[in-house]
């Protein structure tokens, strides 16, 4: 088996499920090492300078993204001080225990994994700001017994098959950025509105049919993403989210409508505008013409 380097940037179209957990092992024990220069190491003599500095993330960080990983490693749970784990795109289907009883981290990815089930745990994990759990074949969440409040950030896009209770998302009172985009949802779940730290929302590529009044109530939405919905209009209490305007045109903020079958041809006109357009004239609408 041919063995890739750690700080390797570019891995190989035909990485093996074995080369990719060697090379998982070879990274966790990289880093626990201070990730030395390749240059000082007898073992690994072909040194690419420019993958090494690229790799060189700072301690409190570990990338285990697409090595074809099944499981985590039990060599992770010996690490110490990481904060930020990525394990995106990997073949991993459950999340042990242990996982949340000895690791604390600030941010999880686990995107792209084909995840089964999760441990409330992990959902209750002491300092976890940001569990990403998108694009999975989660089903269900676990019962929590108590809120969890220092999630900030909660990634649930592309879950087809997840049903989440009703008021489950009410465990999370300080969340600030919810995504559920493209997950086979026709309504955006009630609790959703009752949070009032959000500052961004992605709902796109739903079959939502109507944005209900109470969305007025996120007074301190920055991006509202709605694009290929099956919006027909827009209620008038969208026009109270200022916010939304101020921050328009920089990066992912403002409303995103386009690819909504409008009736309005003025709205029509609108959601195919660009921002910062969109949003000031989409929100203007609203408050002149909205249901």
């Amino acid at each position: 088996m041919q063995r890739i380097a750690p700080w390797e940037t570019e891995l190989p179209d035909d990485l093996t499920p074995a080369q990719g957990y060697q090379l998982a092992l070879d990274r966790i024990a990289w880093r626990a090492a201070g990730r030395p220069d390749p240059a000082t190491l007898d073992e690994w003599p072909d040194d690419d300078d420019l993958d090494y500095l690229l790799s060189r993330h700072s301690h409190d960080t570990l990338d285990l993204n697409s090595l074809k990983l099944r499981k985590v490693p039990d060599e992770l749970y010996q690490s110490e001080g990481i904060t930020f784990l990525f394990l995106l795109d990997n073949r991993i289907e459950t999340i042990p225990e242990r996982f949340a009883e000895v690791l604390r981290l600030e941010e999880l990815s686990l995107f792209g994994n084909p995840l089964r089930e999760v441990p409330a745990s992990l959902l209750l994990m002491e300092g976890l700001k940001g569990l990403y759990l998108g694009r999975s074949a989660l089903t269900r969440l676990p019962h929590l017994d108590r809120p969890s409040t220092s999630i900030r950030t909660l990634g649930l896009e592309r879950t087809e098959w997840l049903e989440i209770p009703e008021g489950y998302l009410a465990n999370f009172p300080n969340l600030r950025s919810l995504s559920l985009g493209h997950s086979f949802r026709r309504k955006i779940p009630e609790e959703v509105f009752g949070l009032s730290e959000l500052i961004q929302l992605d709902f796109e590529g739903n079959s939502l049919t109507v944005l209900p009044a109470q969305i007025g109530g996120l007074t301190k939405l920055f991006s509202l993403q709605l694009r290929d919905c099956k919006l027909e209009t827009l209620p008038k209490a969208l026009g109270e989210l200022t916010k939304l305007e101020e921050k328009a045109g920089s990066g992912p903020f403002g409303l995103h409508i386009s690819g909504n079958p409008f009736k309005d041809k003025e709205l029509k006109r609108i959601a195919r505008l660009k921002n910062p357009q969109q949003t000031i004239e989409a929100l203007a609408w609203a408050r002149s013409n909205g249901s």
